[in-house]
């Protein structure tokens, strides 16, 4: 709607009375034009028009000049038949009471001369001049229906428009001209007056708050169009809705996406019904942030979503409000995230006396599982590959679970073989294995172990002989060059004692002769062995010393 100058009148006007207080009355004061305008009804053709003096005003004539006319143009017409008006709640006005019938419409030049009981005068131009315009009048506005709802989405606006025609005075039905409607929230839109002035526009509802429809008319002449009865309002009727779960618990791993899916439904026409196209909110979250999934509901109301969530948690379902819509009651969806584990650093340690030491570190993210999900299994396989077997399981210890909490087990093995360690997992753990690793210490023996003479007189030399060997390529063979301790353990004693040292020959035989002293227990022993041997021991040979 183009702005009027009579209001922008009326507002000098009431500006005009708060200017300060009236002078004296033997003061010359000039009257004051604040403004010249067409009014509410330009179709009428009257002139308005504000004025102020410190006495009354008792004569006003306005000049018009054509619009656009040069500053030394002669004049088009003039008009001097002003009576006060007081039809609005502006005081200082004055109309015409005689229609002007101009030839052209327009914005018209206006200068006015004004002189008050004093016999002051003035003669001014007024700063918007006169707008001589069609009037466009909207009858009948109306939308149907005015509550749309989710059956019924659309809306049909329809309305009617006349124009009064100054030069003429008459009024017509305003046919084959341009509507143009704006719809708060919904992008402006054009439609067209048939002959009798009549338009028809449908729009699709998109907003849950109400719309405000206003039509105006938009011929190609200059206009005016009235804010009465332009407008009319549209609001949404918003239904119950509610969701079905497919499922009220999920199991994922960590990384992966969790699918939330159902149904969704609506309540129209006393009953549930599928609900097609609409939004259902699918919402994680804690106090470091959260995961939503939007996903939009079938023609059969069915919808389906993937969330990807950090941890355990439940997802919060609901149809989202809409246009026609309600939220539908909250639902639940617990997603149980197995947190994903790594076992590293692992090693296996094989001593000489076969006793094997696992050990390595569980890495379980940002916390530890509690009691019986927090297990290690240390496994054996010969050929490192099947027939894994759990030889024991360890509880890690307290650690940052980010760092890797150690683990370790001790438990007897065989001289060759391959260990892993192996996490089981459960619904908040993911199974894990460590690397596969190889321990192995070659095996001893030593052979033909015996003490002579026996029995043997006291003081005589005893000898202890023997043959060390090595199982290595497949076969028994000799094992030189090594220190063999000879041990006795004196009858009725629970003590063995050091009685020395023999070293292997090529052939791995070795000797060493004592002195007969007691009756007693012989044996050989490999104790020391290198970091790659087990250690081993000969026959027990008790002899009699005489």
């Amino acid at each position: 709607m183009r702005k009027r100058s009579l209001a922008l009148a009326c507002a000098s006007v009431a500006a005009g009375l708060l200017l300060g207080p009236v002078p004296a009355a033997h003061a010359a004061v000039a009257p004051v034009l604040y403004g010249v305008g067409s009014g509410d009804h330009p179709g009428d053709g009257l002139v308005w028009l504000s004025a102020s003096s410190d006495t009354a005003i008792t004569s006003i004539t306005a000049h018009l000049y054509a619009p656009g006319s040069a500053a030394d143009a002669p004049e088009i017409t003039q008009v001097s038949d002003f009576t006060p008006d007081s039809s609005t709640s502006f005081a200082n006005m004055w109309r015409t009471t005689t229609p002007l019938r101009l030839a052209d419409l327009g914005a018209y030049r206006v200068v006015v001369d004004l002189t008050d009981a004093d016999g002051d005068t003035t003669t001014a131009q007024s700063t918007y001049g006169y707008e001589y315009e069609l009037e466009a009048n909207l009858t009948d506005l109306r939308a149907t229906p005015q509550h749309p709802d989710y059956a019924h989405q659309d809306v049909t606006v329809t309305g009617g428009f006349t124009v009064t025609d100054p030069r003429t005075g008459r009024t017509t039905p305003a046919a084959n001209t341009r509507v143009d409607l704006e719809i708060s929230g919904d992008p402006d839109a054009t439609a067209r007056t048939d002959a009798d002035g009549r338009f028809t526009y449908t729009y699709h509802v998109n907003s849950a708050s109400s719309d405000t429809v206003n039509a105006w008319l938009r011929p190609d002449e200059p206009w005016y169009q009235s804010r009465a009865n332009e407008s009319v309002e549209v609001r949404a009727v918003q239904s119950n809705t509610r969701v079905t779960l497919n499922a009220a618990d999920l199991d994922v791993r960590a990384g992966q996406a969790a699918t939330v899916s159902g149904t969704a439904e609506v309540y129209v026409g006393g009953a549930w019904k599928p609900l097609a196209g609409a939004t259902v909110d699918e919402i994680w979250s804690d106090e470091f942030g959260g995961v939503a999934s939007r996903p939009v509901t079938g023609a059969d109301g069915r919808f389906s979503g993937q969330l990807t969530l950090p941890k355990s948690g439940s997802v919060e379902v609901q149809v989202r409000s809409g246009t026609f819509l309600n939220w539908s009651p909250s639902q639940q969806v617990k997603v149980y995230v197995a947190s994903k584990t790594s076992l590293t650093g692992f090693t296996a340690t094989l001593d000489k006396y076969a006793g094997l030491t696992a050990k390595g570190r569980l890495h379980t993210g940002s916390s530890v599982p509690a009691g019986a999900d927090n297990k290690v299994e240390l496994q054996y396989s010969a050929d490192g590959k099947t027939g894994w077997k759990t030889m024991k399981t360890v509880t890690p210890g307290s650690s940052d679970p980010e760092s890797g909490a150690s683990f370790k087990g001790t438990f007897d093995a065989p001289y060759k073989g391959y260990y892993r360690a192996h996490f089981k997992g459960s619904r908040n753990w993911q199974e894990s294995y460590s690397s596969v690793v190889h321990a192995t210490r070659t095996p001893t023996r030593i052979v033909d172990g015996n003490a002579a003479p026996e029995p043997v007189r006291k003081g005589r030399t005893i000898t202890y002989k023997g043959k060390l060997q090595h199982y290595t390529s497949g076969a028994w063979k000799a094992y030189a060059g090594q220190q063999v301790k000879i041990l006795f353990k004196p009858k009725g004693s629970t003590g063995w004692y050091d009685m020395g040292n023999a070293t292997t020959r090529t052939d791995g035989t070795f000797s060493k002769g004592f002195t007969a002293s007691k009756d007693g227990t012989w044996v050989a022993v490999l104790l020391y062995p290198n970091s790659t041997h087990l250690v081993s021991s000969g026959r027990e040979d008790y002899v009699d010393v005489t």
